[in-house]
């Protein structure tokens, strides 16, 4: 007669253990939850697309090249010019990728980068 409530007791034992434990830790997720904020996963990588015929067109890169600061003209000087290089690096890859497609010669895709490289600074 012992052993049944030996076990009883050892198994009310072993539950109310279990169910301290998982109280706390659900106390600490929600806490922890509260006190600081997980970051973002981090995003994909840029999906980088090949050009085709259109897009390879020199008046078009000039005219996206003229509109891609608009949205920032508000900035200072300095933001502009870091903005500046980055959109210049990405049209030089564009023409290298251009060149390679044979959408572009080569002397027309330096033309065009030079071109763009001593255009007015300001959007």
């Amino acid at each position: 007669m012992i052993r049944p409530r030996l076990d009883r007791a050892l198994g009310l034992l072993v539950g109310s253990l279990v169910a301290s434990l998982l109280v706390p830790l659900g106390a600490m997720e929600a806490s922890a939850g509260l006190g600081r904020q997980q970051p973002a996963p981090p995003t994909s990588p840029p999906t980088r697309y090949d050009p085709d015929r259109t897009t390879c067109e020199p008046e078009r890169i000039r005219s996206a090249f003229q509109q891609q600061l608009q949205p920032y003209a508000d900035q200072s000087e300095a933001v502009i010019a870091q903005l500046r290089l980055i959109q210049l690096e990405m049209t030089r890859s564009t023409l290298r990728r251009c060149v390679s497609r044979d959408l572009l010669t080569r002397p027309q895709a330096d033309q065009l980068f030079r071109e763009l490289s001593s255009s007015p600074t300001r959007p």
